[in-house]
């Protein structure tokens, strides 16, 4: 009975049949494009075209990566390869992922921990921009503070007006538009999206380079608890032996409206980067430490330790 089941289901064949009259065929031709043989169009063992096809498609999305890298790697060489400051925003165009540490002293002798310092994953999108999808900042208050908790979502989008790498002039002009979005945790953030456009500028002579950022806070609501204020800052490097960046910054916030309408709150900071140190692949590594101190009467907060981490690629 098992034998006649099998003969109705599988028709007879020899090893030695040949392709039966009807089966559709593809032509598979060699480099040279003469080469022909009729092969099945699918065989479903994944070997036929159906396979090449997806083989193609994989091939394309790896030259498209490529191709991005590619862009990326163009679009750096224009530029200075200055190394970003501590407190200023570097107006160069980067691939790269930042995290920042601060330390401050809080009221009732604690100390406020912020992790993230508004930074993340910075990536070129074309040959003019590159946009930062931001880490929100975690704020813990120690050793006696409320819970801690997330603040805003920060996000940049970068546009390059003009630069020019060390050999050819040592410059770079670029506007960014800087935004942070609320979280829902409000204790710690501002509660408001915040729009903050800002000009890049700066110059290289050598060894020595000094970028600048100004830029003007622009609450979307509740401006009078939140106010606004014009965010000037400038930070002076110099390039040392063993990759080191010296720098001294000058960050300086005018309060136009808001609480503290009139005043002028001004801190300066020394710091010292390293960088960027190869370490495996496209990847490079650099890092800056520093201190912030208020050198004016007004201030938010006396000083502040800065730690900075960052991977390029």
């Amino acid at each position: 009975m098992a034998f006649a089941v099998m003969a109705v289901l599988v028709p007879n064949a020899r090893p030695d049949d040949g392709q039966r009259k009807g089966e559709p065929t593809c032509v598979d031709r060699g480099k040279n494009g003469t080469d022909e043989s009729p092969v099945p169009c699918h065989d479903g063992q994944n070997n036929g075209p159906a396979h090449v096809s997806i083989e193609k498609e994989k091939g394309k999305k790896r030259n498209s990566f490529r191709a991005w890298l590619h862009l990326a790697d163009q679009v750096q060489a224009t530029q200075p390869d200055w190394l970003s400051p501590l407190g200023t925003t570097s107006g160069r165009l980067k691939q790269e992922f930042r995290y920042d540490i601060w330390d401050q002293p809080a009221s009732g002798g604690n100390r406020n921990y912020q992790f993230g310092g508004n930074k993340g994953l910075e990536v070129i999108t074309s040959s003019r921009t590159q946009i930062l999808i931001g880490v929100p900042t975690y704020l813990l208050v120690s050793p006696n503070g409320p819970p801690g908790g997330f603040g805003d979502l920060p996000l940049m989008l970068k546009f390059r007006i003009s630069s020019a790498e060390r050999t050819e002039g040592n410059y770079l002009v670029t506007f960014l538009l800087a935004a942070t979005a609320p979280t829902g945790s409000h204790r710690y953030g501002a509660g408001e999206a915040v729009v903050t456009p800002t000009l890049a500028f700066g110059k290289g002579w050598r060894r020595f380079d000094v970028q600048s950022t100004l830029g003007v806070n622009l609450p979307a609501g509740d401006t009078a608890k939140l106010g606004r204020q014009v965010l000037w800052n400038t930070a002076f490097q110099y390039q040392a032996a063993w990759k080191l960046w010296p720098e001294l910054e000058a960050n300086s916030t005018f309060y136009t409206t808001g609480k503290y309408v009139g005043e002028t709150q001004v801190f300066l900071t020394p710091g010292l980067g390293f960088g960027r140190a190869h370490f495996a692949g496209r990847f490079r590594w650099s890092s800056a430490v520093g201190v912030q101190i208020a050198v004016t009467q007004f201030h938010t907060y006396n000083h502040r330790w800065m730690f900075s981490t960052r991977v390029s690629f």
